[in-house]
Order: C-alpha cells, then structure tokens, then sequence
C-alpha cells in the first residue's frame, strides 16, 4: 500500500470511529404500568414494599449490626479488588476481559438505579465470573445524615433490584463516602446484609499515567487492603432535617447535565489501559486477588476501627480526585448522549468497528457458530437447523480449513454462510493480521468456493490493529450481542441450566440485528449446543410473534409476525432496512433540528397552556396539578377529547418495552391498517433503537413520556400534601435528553410526508404542574397529551374485561362513538391483554357496516393538531380541519 493510501485509510477509520457509537442491548426495559397515582417505573418492576416493611419490623424488635468488613493483614500477599459503581457497557466488558487476561479476582459493588437501567451489564458481569454486591441505591455519599426509615427503603431497594437482576441476593454493601454509624449498620443488617465494606484506598486512575506510576502506587499498597476502582459520578448528597424523612424520591434521582468545561479527563479507554497498568504492577509484585467476601469472615478488627470511621484524609483525597475523572468522563458522556452512548454500526458506517448487533429494522437476527473440532457436534447441530429451517454463519479458521475439510463442506453443502476466524497473536502487527486474513479468504475460495467480507475474533479482546487490519481488506468485523457458551458451563448437562445463566429472569426476548454466537468444541455433552439452540429459538424468538387461537404464523400466512433467523451476510445486505444511527441531523426536517425554546411567552403562558394541553378527567387541581390556582385550572382541558365532528378514535401506547410486547402491537396495528402515538419512556430506548427505529418506519408516530419516567407531580406519603419531584432545571434536562435520543434513532423517518416524530409529549402518571409545562415550552414540546380515556390495562385480569374498559372509553352511554377519543394504553412487557383487546375490537369494528353509526375510524394526532389549534377554542380547530 502507498503511503498516500495508508494515510486515507487512517483518516477514513478516523472518522469511522468518531461517526461510530457505543451500542450493546439490554433486554430487560423497566415497565411502568401499576396505578397512575403512585406509579414510578423501578418501584413498578422492584417493588420492594414488603422487604421495606420486615426490616423497619426487624429493626425494631431485634436490632442487630453488620459487620463492617475492612482490609486486614493475614500475612498473605494479596488484595481484595472491587469496582464501584458501573461504566458504559463497552468499558465494562473490556474491564472484564483484563481480569481474564491477569486471573483477577473482583468484586462489583453496583447501585440498584444503574442495574434498573442497564441490567445486561450486569448480567455480563456476573457470567464473567465476578462477584456482584450492593453499592446502595444510588451510590449516594454521606448516608448516615439520612434518616433509619429513608435507609431502609435505599437498602431493600437497591438489594431487590441485584437479586432479580442476577438471581443471587448480595451480601455484602458498600455506601460512597459514608461514616459507618450505628444506625447505618443497624439498617444495613435488617434489610439482609451481613457486612459493609469500607476500603482502604482508592486507585488514583488519573494519576497512573505510566508504567513506573502504577509500579510505585503498587510498592506502596499494604497486602490485606480492600483496594476500590471509582467507576461512575457519586449521586448528590441529601442534607435531612432531624427527623424528618427525606421526601424526594430517590428513583432516577440524578444530576441534570450540565455544560462543563474541558478539563484534561479519561475516556472509557483510557481507563481501561490505566487499569491495566496497575494490574500488570500487581502481577509483577506477586500480588494476587481475593474476593472481599472472604474478609467478611475474618473481620475481627478492633471497633474503634469498625465504628463510625472514614478514610483518612489521604484516601479522601484519591477518591475526590477519583471521584472528579470519573464525574467528568460519565458526565461528557452523557452530554454527548446521542453522539456516544452505544455502538451500534451499520455496515457502511463503521467498517473498522465490531458489529454485535445490526442496525437494521428487518424483523430478524442472526445464529453464528465456531469450532469445528467436535464432528458429532457439528454434524448435530446441522441435524438441529435443517429441522428448524434455520440458516446461519459459520466462521472457521485456517487451520480448521485444514483439519476438517469435510466438515466446512458440509456446511456449505446445507446451504449456511461461511465467513472466517482469526485469532492474532499478542503483538502482531496490522500487516501480519492482513496476511492472515488473505490466506484464509483464498483458502475459503479457492477450496470451498467461498467468497467472504466476513471476519470474526472469537475469543479474546479486539485491539485497533485487528480493525485496522480488517477494515484495510474490505472486511466487516463480526461480534456477537448474545455469547451463549461460558467457560464455566463446560461440564452443564442440560439446556435449562445454561439458559438459566445467560438469560436469567431479566431476558424475555432477543431482538432485531441482533447476533447470538455459539461455540461447538467446547461443551462435554455433545447435544447441548443444539439443544440450546432450539430452545432459544423457542423461548426468546418464537414467542415475539403474535399466536393465539384465531391467528398465528402457523396457519395464517398473512401473520407475519415471526421474527426469522438468517445469516449475518443476509441482513447486512438487505439495505432497504439498514440505518444509519445516530441519525444525520442534515437529513433531519427543520422544524426537529432546534432544541431553543417554543412560542408560550411569559406574558401568555396560560393562554398557551390551555391550547396545547389535551387533559384528562381524573386530573384536578386537588389531584396530580400542582402550582395552578384554582382558577387558572378551570382554564386547563379535563375531557382529554380532541376537537373534531369524524367518529376517530386514537390510540397510544405509553413507556417502553421489548420486542415480545411491542412486535405484537405493531402486528396488530399493521393487520388493521391503524396508526397509533407510541410516548417513549426513553431511559433504555438507546439499548434497543432497531425496535424504535421499526415503530417510526411502519407509520407510527413517535412522542416522549420523559427520560426517567419522573412525575411532575407526586402525592407525599406522610402529609398527603403534592409536591414536586425535581427542580425545573433537571425536568429540562430530562425532556431534552428524551428528545433528542428520540430524534438520533427515528428523527430522518418520514412517512406519507410526515415526520414520525413529533413534538408531543405524555406527562408520566398524566401528573401535570405549572414548572412542568414551562420547561415542555422552554425545551420545545408542542402540544402535552394525557388522553379521555385511561384503560388500566396492567391491571386488566382478562382480554374481556380490557375490551369492556376500552369499549368504555370509546362510546358513550347512549352507544354513541366519543368523538376525538383519546385511549391511553402501555407497550410493556407485563401487559398481557393489550394487543389480543385491541385486534378484536378492530377486527369487530371493521365488520360493521359504513352506514353502522357505531363504528369509528382510527386516526393520526398529527393530523388533528395541526398549526393553530386550540384545546380551548373548539370551533378555531374545527374549522382548520374543515380548511384541511
């Protein structure tokens, strides 16, 4: 290659790299169905009332103390690891990788909000081989000023969160910067753990910047200390008053981002080669690793060490400058949100990058397999997926070309894709990995008579010269979302164990573009990896579909509601579905580029109000309104009904879910020909944005219902008083950051020439106050929707009862259709009822005669509020329909 060449190729992986974002999926999104008065979305999904309830009884009646755990010596050379708090899931695994690579021993002391919003990582940490403990619920500091009640309720909180999390109950807790009391050790031992940590020193991260560095912070560590690795920002600490629990609830409780200035700081990769400096210092000091757990049993320590103490005034000081790298890099992160948060590449975007799940919004995914050294495994799992019709990708290396020639051409003989392995060794140049790469793509063609662009590493970290290699020979580099074998399986008998551990309890689907990779030389049963691979189909694809007794793939061909399992290459190349994310704001309409501020001045803030806020009946100035006086909401819309003499209905569907719920509802939705608003709880939506990015491209129209899925309005417990959950300049920051992850996935989507994203918003609970409604205008949000008609269908026992609240809601007594209905229904994955109700009462509106003054017509809010509509000018808006 000439060195002009070389530069271009260096320059164009460059841009790649910054055009490419950080993307692994999380199955597991936090429903927030439950009763719209006191509703949050992780007290939905964790509800840990009854676990609150016998520990604040334990305490009473038999308080007791945990053991506070700390370093100690035993005259052995060793240390207790542990990472607190969690990163971006791309630096998390390459951590885990390092702790492969040195054999070390850690523990992840995670806090329950983190594991709520990204349960997969924390999945992966535990397959890894870690040790997963508590961090509290928010990794809030200076906990002992909190009082018992409000301790209580963090600790139960956080505990029941990692034990569905990871089907394990933790044991051990570990508060930020907290003085461990009596009354922090008395809460800590009722809510179930037996001992807090309390380390000995803080890794200074920023500060190893070179190898003599971490050798010189590594002579001075003592053997027997807990030593912590800071991960993510502390949340805010919470000043009580005596006596008084704090009243902001601590769900999604954190900072708004904030404009920081550019201080030198540490990217996630960064991080990780800091890290393993210091690893490799402990390997070459003959250091080795324990798990923290075993000090719990040796922690004899005399009290005055136990009780109520903090680090020293050294240790503060490594873990402030710690704890300020990390808050700088989490929070610059999170500022980029959409430029950075995921990787997620199309095949045109980033070439030099690992593909683990396709941007695509085709309904399929894909099934890869390596190792051919097992021929009864092999030539079974191609028995496997002849009998289930199941094309996949085999990726074999040179040396496997050699040995089992026979095997590779039974592969190609069943008509599966076959793309290359390669392994490069430690060191090896870009040159030498293109070499390699060379002879395996000849070998493959000249004979097997397989032409590939597919390259996969399968074990091992991926390093910048393997992607520079791959991306200089024209290749696309193949990883996998879902890596089903683990070394610790190796000797598992059945299917149902390794899926307990892949998936646990967290996982209900796969997803589209996603890629679930198999290893077949592993396993001592040789059936195993077919037996894992049909159950999976079975259990985390086949039920995305929508199946009941009167409708299902199976004697339907019209349902086409089957996800379908095809080879990489095959989705890859299907590019009428492949995306570019994040979206190109160049492609992006004008009128959703700008974030600045809407048209309500401060002088007509409550005329604006009342024309862009569609109500609700159940929404008072005694209930779920705060800051309006009465007469001012007498201004404000209860009926939830929009302006129009068409029978029309519209139907929307709030929060978010995976692709089992959301796939149903759109099939039914497609089968009718109906279009509905989907208000996108948007804290995970990044962690599946082919699943959004499909809802906008079939004709959906696209609105927030907030980040966090946080009230404007609650109800206080103890006063009975309503109050607000967080200050308006947070609330902005939540609305502007659901918008704009909305716009990076479906923000280009055009349909019928309009945009499916709109400028409408869902207030969560349908709570509304008067600073909520001036940070919805001040962030640029058009019209706030609540809707006539609430169907509680999480709550629906039967699809009878779901069709008679929704029958409900559309006529009136008299039989007759509520014109401009609005039905507010959810998405999730505990809505049993929702897609079966609304296919029959279409499928029973659709057989009624036109002439029927019964049946209604499924509308488009878009088309309704248009420009100079006005909640509270009915005959203005009905003569712009008219107009129109």
């Amino acid at each position: 290659m000439t060195t002009k060449k070389l530069v271009l190729a260096l320059v164009f992986i460059g841009c790649a790299c910054l055009a490419a974002v950080f993307f692994s999926p999380d199955f597991l999104t936090v429903q927030t169905g439950g009763d719209y008065r006191n509703i949050t979305d992780i007290e939905s999904a964790y509800n840990a009332d009854a676990e609150v309830a016998q520990a604040l009884e334990q305490l009473k009646n038999r308080p007791e103390k945990a053991v506070v755990v700390a370093g100690r010596t035993t005259g052995q050379r060793h240390i207790a690891l542990t990472f607190d708090g969690l990163s971006d899931r791309v630096t998390i695994q390459r951590i885990l990788d390092l702790l492969e690579k040195y054999e070390v021993r850690a523990t992840f002391f995670v806090d329950g909000l983190q594991a709520a919003e990204d349960p997969q990582t924390v999945v992966n940490i535990k397959q890894a081989g870690a040790k997963i403990e508590t961090y509290s619920f928010s990794g809030m500091p200076q906990m002992e000023k909190l009082p018992v009640e409000r301790l209580i309720k963090d600790f139960c909180r956080s505990q029941k969160i990692i034990k569905v999390t990871t089907d394990q109950e933790p044991n051990l807790l570990k508060c930020n910067d907290t003085s461990y009391t009596e009354q922090v050790l008395q809460a800590a031992r009722a809510s179930g753990f037996n001992g807090v940590v309390k380390s000995d020193l803080f890794v200074p991260i920023e500060e190893i910047n070179s190898r003599q560095a971490a050798e010189a912070l590594v002579g001075g560590l003592k053997p027997g200390s807990i030593v912590s690795v800071q991960l993510s920002a502390p949340d805010e600490a919470v000043a009580a008053e005596p006596g008084k629990t704090d009243l902001r609830p601590a769900v999604d409780k954190q900072p708004g981002l904030k404009e920081l200035p550019e201080p030198a700081q540490l990217s996630g990769k960064e991080l990780v080669e800091t890290l393993e400096r210091f690893l490799a210092a402990l390997a070459k000091a003959s250091y080795t690793t324990v798990y923290v757990e075993e000090f719990l049993n040796e922690s004899n320590a005399p009290k005055a060490r136990q009780m109520g103490l903090r680090q020293s005034g050294k240790q503060q000081a490594a873990a402030g400058r710690s704890f300020l790298a990390t808050a700088v890099t989490r929070l610059k992160e999170q500022a980029a949100a959409i430029l950075s948060v995921r990787k997620a590449y199309a095949a045109e975007l980033a070439p030099a990058g690992e593909i683990k799940v396709i941007s695509t919004t085709e309904p399929a995914l894909a099934f890869t397999f390596g190792g051919l050294a097992n021929e009864a495994v092999v030539n079974d799992v191609l028995g496997k997926l002849q009998d289930l019709g199941i094309k996949a990708t085999f990726f074999v290396m040179e040396v496997e070309m050699q040995r089992y020639p026979g095997a590779v051409r039974r592969i190609t003989a069943n008509g599966h894709e076959v793309g290359l392995a390669i392994r490069p060794k430690e060191g090896e140049t870009a040159a030498e990995t293109r070499q390699t790469i060379e002879r395996g793509r000849r070998m493959l063609r000249e004979q097997f008579g397989v032409a590939t662009q597919l390259i996969k590493q399968p074990w091992g970290a991926v390093t910048e010269t393997t992607k520079l290699a791959v991306s200089a020979e024209g290749c696309k580099l193949i990883g996998q979302s879902v890596n089903v074998v683990q070394s610790r399986h190796k000797d598992y008998a059945s299917a149902d164990q390794v899926m307990g551990e892949i998936f646990g309890k967290a996982v209900f689907s796969l997803a589209r573009g996603q890629i679930v990779h198999f290893r077949m030389d592993y396993y001592t049963n040789d059936q195993l990896v077919g037996d894992l691979l049909g159950m999976i189909k079975q259990r985390k694809i086949d039920n995305i579909a929508y199946a009941t007794s009167f409708d299902q793939p199976a004697n339907n061909p019209a349902n086409d509601s089957q996800y379908i399992l095809k080879p990489v290459g095959d989705i890859l190349n299907q590019t009428q579905y492949i995306y570019r994310y994040p979206a190109d704001l160049s492609r992006i309409v004008p009128e959703l580029r700008h974030e600045g501020p809407g048209d309500a001045g401060q002088g007509r803030f409550l005329a604006e109000a009342s024309k862009r806020y569609i109500g609700n009946r159940d929404v008072t100035y005694e209930d779920r309104m705060l800051g309006f006086s009465k007469m001012e909401a007498r201004r404000l819309d209860t009926s939830g009904l929009i302006h129009t003499e068409d029978k029309v209905i519209f139907l929307t569907f709030d929060d978010w879910g995976t692709d089992a719920a959301i796939n149903k509802l759109l099939y039914v939705l497609r089968k009718h020909q109906a279009t509905a608003a989907f208000f996108i709880v948007t804290n995970n939506v990044l962690n599946n944005p082919n699943l959004l990015r499909a809802i906008a491209m079939e004709g959906h129209e696209i609105g927030s219902h907030s980040d966090k899925h946080q009230p404007m309005v609650v109800r206080d417990p103890v006063t009975g008083k309503q109050t607000i959950t967080q200050d308006k300049s947070e609330y902005i920051q939540d609305l502007a950051t659901s918008f704009r992850k909305l716009r990076a996935v479906a923000g280009d989507v055009v349909v019928n020439g309009k945009p499916a994203l709109t400028r409408f918003f869902r207030p969560p609970t349908l709570a509304v106050s008067k600073m909520g409604f001036e940070a919805l205008f001040a962030t640029g949000y058009d019209y706030i929707i609540s809707g006539s008609g609430s169907t509680y269908d999480y709550k629906a026992e039967s699809v009878s009862q779901l069709i008679n609240t929704i029958t409900g809601e559309i006529y009136t007594s008299k039989g007759e259709v509520k014109k401009g209905a609005i039905l507010v229904l959810h998405m999730g994955d505990n809505i049993a009822y929702t897609a079966m109700a609304v296919d029959l009462l279409l499928t029973a509106n659709a057989a009624k005669a036109d002439t029927d003054p019964s049946k209604f017509k499924v509308g488009r809010l878009s088309d309704y509020l248009t420009d100079g509509y006005s909640q509270n000018n009915r005959k203005k808006s009905l003569s712009l329909r008219s107009r129109n």
